[in-house]
């Protein structure tokens, strides 16, 4: 915690810091860790940063309009996935397998669905 935490991440030299790590270890992934989009400047300032973005999405917890809400804060020319997070095992499920039981993976809208063409589009590019 830092008073001047976000005009520190927005300055010139963290914008420095950040492209010498990413040209230097161009064979590796850096993790900035933050805290939640919508509850501080700082993660905002960090995402304009970073060529890609996962969001930590809790299960049963975290409203979807709140992760629509977070997303639509990031800029369209950056990666953007996700993990969701605190999922509990469907008793239905035999092998211990939880894909397609109520969660499913991917970007965007699926077909025939409606949504804001913006960000279907962006996850069927990335989707692809």
């Amino acid at each position: 915690m830092h008073e001047r935490a976000t005009e520190l991440l927005a300055s010139e030299s963290m914008r420095r810091l950040v492209q010498e790590l990413s040209s230097r270890y161009a064979d590796r992934v850096i993790i900035f860790d933050s805290p939640p989009l919508l509850l501080t400047s700082e993660a905002s300032v960090l995402a304009s940063l970073m060529g890609q973005i996962v969001f930590v999405v809790a299960a049963e917890q975290t409203p979807p309009h709140a992760v629509t809400e977070a997303v639509e804060h990031i800029p369209d020319d950056k990666v953007v996935g996700m993990v969701l997070n605190k999922t509990r095992r469907n008793p239905l499920d035999k092998f211990g397998y939880g894909y397609g039981y109520g969660y499913g993976y991917g970007y965007g809208y699926g077909e025939g669905q409606q949504g804001d063409g913006k960000r279907a589009r962006r996850g069927k590019a990335h989707a692809d």
